[in-house]
C-alpha cells in the first residue's frame, strides 16, 4: 500500500508537470482537472485549437525539461479570496473553489517551481505530490479523448489527455507491452474472430447471445463447477428468473437496490422482477421444510441466471452486462461452523485458479463503514465485530494476506473479494465470499437444535468462486489470448485432409475421436493443407492432425487399432506420426487434469 500511495504521488506529480507544459506550449489553455489514477495520470482541459497525438512528442520533450529542472513543488494554503482572485479567468477552477467553500475547507495550491516566482506553475489541488519534478520517474503520454466536464453530458466536452508515469524505465517498457498485448487479447475482438458471443440490439444491451463454441466453453466450466461441488456435498437447486416484489422487500434489496433492476412487471397477481441476485430465492428452498441441527452446513448451489440494469455507458462486452449467470451458493451453517466452512470456500477459490493457471490475485477484506454509510447496513454491531473476526480469523489459519477495503462489505456483512489480474496486468474482480449474519433472521430461517428449541440459522455464506460465466470467460479469453487450454478449447482437434482423395480416411479418423468424447472437426475446404494449418491456428485450436498419402500407408486398412496419424500443435510443433489411439490417452489424460 505505502509503494501504491508513492506511485500514485509521483502520477499526480507528472499531471502537474504535464499541465505546466500545456499551458507554456498552448497559450489560452484552461486546466479543469487532472488527478492520478490506478494506472497514471489524465489531465482534462478547455483549449479553442486543435491538439492531438502528433503533438505528443513536444510535449514529452518540455515535460523532459521540467524534470530535469528539479522544481521544487510546493503546496500552499490560501484564503478562498485569493484562490477566487488567482483563478479569475478560468471558470473550472473557480467552480472548484466554491465547491472547496461549500464543504468549509481550505483552499490548496501547489507550485511548480518557487511560489509567485515568473515561470513557476500553481493549480488548486489537495495534493499529495513529491518533493521536486526531478523525482517524477520515465512517464509516456498514451492517447486523447473528449471527456464532459464533471462526466455530465449536459456540460461542455472538454480535451482529455491520458498518460502513465513508473519509477524505472523497466516498468514503464513492461506496461507499455502490457497495452498493446491488451489490444490484441481484446475478449470483444476475439469473442467475435473465435466465434463465441454475440449481442443484439433486437435482444437487448448488456444481454449475451452465446454462440456455439462459446456455449461449449459455458457448459465445460459448468460442468467443473458442478463436479466440484458436488464432491464437496453441496445440493443443486434452481430458482425462476423473477420473483414478487414482496421477496425483494423482505430481503431488503428494495426500495434501495431498484435504480439497479429491471422495471417492474405488472400482473394480476401482484408486481415482479427480474431477480437481481438469487439468495433471497435459495432462502425460500431452506425455508419450504423443517430443518435440524443434523442437517447443518446445508449447501444449495445453482448456477442462476440473475439481471441488473446496468448503465448503458458502462457495459463492456462480458466483463460489465445486464444478464449474467452465477456459479452461486449458500451455505447455512452453525457459528461453531462459520470459519470451517470459510476456509472451505476459500480453498476452493484458490483450487479454481490453480486450474487456470491463475497466481496473480490478492484478496480485500471488505468491511463497513459506519461513519459515511451508516443507514447502509443492519444495525447490530456486536454481529458486525463477530462476523469481521471469523473472516481475519479463516484468512489467518490459511496464512493468506488481505487488504481491507473500508465501505465494501455488504449490507448484511463483511465478505472477502478475490481480484485476479492477467497477464497484461488487467485486473478483475473475479469472485466473493460473503458471510451474511442478517438474513437469517430477516427471513426467519429456523433449525431445531439438540435441546429441541427452534433456532435462527446464525450464519449463511454466499459464495461465487467462478463469480459469473459472462465475466470469467471474458477474463479468460483475455488472459490465454483465446487459445484455451484443451479441456476447455470449444474444438479440440481439427482434422485436414490434404486433399480430396484422404477425406474419407479423415472422416473414419474423425468418427474415432468423437467416439471418444473428443470434440474433432474435419476441415473439407477445398484448399491447400497449408491454408487449412493457418487457419486453424488463428482459430487456436490446440491440435491438427494431417491426413494425407503418407498416414494412409502407414495404416492397416484391416484394423482401427493401428491407424496412424501425424500431430502438429497450434504452437507449430511437429508432434510426427502416432497411433490414434495412443494420441487418445494422452489427451483424455490432458482432459482429465484440465490441461
Amino acid at each position: 500500500m505505502e509503494q501504491k500511495e508513492e506511485l500514485k504521488k509521483m502520477r499526480h506529480s507528472c499531471e502537474h508537470v504535464l499541465h505546466q507544459a500545456m499551458v507554456e506550449l498552448f497559450p489560452g489553455l484552461k486546466r479543469a482537472m487532472g488527478p492520478a489514477t490506478d494506472e497514471g495520470f489524465y489531465l482534462d482541459f478547455d483549449y479553442d485549437g486543435r491538439i492531438s497525438e502528433e503533438d505528443f512528442p513536444k510535449i514529452e520533450k518540455r515535460m523532459q525539461e521540467l524534470i530535469k529542472a528539479n522544481l521544487p513543488i510546493v503546496r500552499q494554503e490560501i484564503s478562498i479570496e485569493k484562490a477566487r482572485e488567482m483563478f479569475k479567468n478560468n471558470p473550472y477552477k473557480l467552480d472548484w473553489v466554491d465547491q472547496i467553500e461549500k464543504k468549509g475547507e481550505k483552499a490548496i495550491v501547489y507550485w511548480n517551481g518557487e511560489p509567485e516566482k515568473e515561470g513557476s506553475d500553481v493549480d488548486l489541488c489537495k495534493g499529495p505530490h513529491v518533493e521536486s519534478t526531478a523525482k517524477v520517474g520515465h512517464f509516456k503520454l498514451l492517447s486523447i479523448a473528449g471527456a464532459y466536464w464533471h462526466g455530465n453530458e449536459k456540460n461542455k466536452m472538454l480535451t482529455r489527455i491520458y498518460g502513465t508515469c513508473f519509477q524505472t524505465k523497466e516498468e514503464l517498457d513492461k506496461y507499455l507491452w502490457q497495452i498493446e498485448e491488451a489490444k490484441k487479447r481484446d475478449h470483444r475482438k476475439l469473442g467475435q474472430d473465435l466465434e463465441l458471443f454475440t449481442t443484439s440490439n433486437e435482444v437487448g444491451s448488456g444481454l449475451i447471445l452465446w454462440l456455439p463454441k462459446g456455449t461449449v466453453v459455458k457448459e465445460e466450466l459448468e460442468k467443473l463447477g458442478k463436479k466440484t461441488e458436488s464432491r464437496e456435498n453441496y445440493l443443486r437447486v434452481s430458482t425462476p428468473h423473477i420473483a414478487k416484489d414482496s421477496l425483494y422487500y423482505l430481503s431488503g434489496h428494495l426500495p434501495y437496490y431498484a435504480a439497479d433492476m429491471y422495471p417492474p412487471m405488472k400482473a394480476e397477481d401482484g408486481t415482479y422482477y427480474l431477480k437481481p441476485m438469487n439468495c433471497p430465492h435459495m432462502h425460500m428452498i431452506y425455508s419450504s421444510k423443517k430443518h435440524s441441527y443434523k442437517e447443518l452446513p446445508i449447501r444449495y448451489a445453482e448456477f442462476g441466471t440473475v439481471y441488473r440494469y446496468e448503465d448503458s455507458g458502462t457495459l463492456q462486452g462480458l466483463l460489465r452486462v445486464r444478464g449474467m449467470t452465477q456459479n452461486d451458493a449458500h451455505i447455512y451453517c452453525t457459528e461453531e461452523q462459520a470459519l470451517s466452512e470459510l476456509t472451505k470456500v476459500m480453498k476452493l477459490h484458490d483450487y479454481y485458479y490453480k486450474i487456470f493457471g491463475l497466481k496473480d490475485y490478492y484478496i480485500e477484506l471488505a468491511l463497513p463503514d459506519f461513519e459515511k454509510k451508516k443507514d447502509k447496513y443492519f444495525d447490530n454491531p456486536q454481529a458486525w465485530e463477530k462476523s469481521i473476526n471469523i473472516l481475519r480469523e479463516a484468512a489467518k489459519q490459511l496464512n493468506v494476506e488481505v487488504v481491507e477495503n473500508v465501505g465494501g462489505a455488504a449490507f448484511y456483512g463483511p465478505k472477502f473479494d478475490f481480484n485476479v489480474r492477467s497477464v497484461t496486468g488487467k485486473e478483475f474482480g473475479a469472485s466473493t465470499n460473503q458471510l451474511d449474519f442478517g438474513s437469517g433472521e430477516r427471513f426467519n430461517l429456523n433449525y431445531t437444535d439438540n435441546d429441541g428449541s427452534e433456532k435462527i440459522v446464525p450464519y449463511i455464506i454466499h459464495r461465487a468462486p467462478l463469480g459469473s460465466d459472462e465475466r470469467f470467460i471474458g477474463f479468460l479469453i483475455e488472459h490465454f489470448a483465446g487459445a484455451f487450454p484443451l479441456w476447455l478449447a470449444p474444438t479440440q482437434i481439427k482434422i485436414l485432409p490434404i486433399s480430396e482423395k484422404h477425406l474419407e480416411f479423415a472422416k473414419k479418423v474423425n468418427s474415432i475421436l468423437v467416439e471418444q468424447d473428443i470434440r474433432s472437426e474435419v476441415d473439407e475446404k477445398n484448399t491447400t493443407v497449408g491454408h487449412k494449418i493457418r487457419e486453424s491456428t488463428l482459430q487456436k485450436i490446440p491440435y491438427m492432425v494431417i491426413i494425407g498419402d503418407k498416414e494412409i500407408s502407414s495404416s492397416e486398412n484391416s484394423g482401427r487399432k493401428k491407424l496412424i496419424i501425424s500431430v502438429r500443435s497450434r504452437e507449430g510443433e511437429d508432434l510426427g506420426q502416432i497411433n490414434i489411439y495412443e494420441f487418445v490417452d494422452k489427451l483424455k489424460a490432458k482432459i482429465e487434469n484440465y490441461e
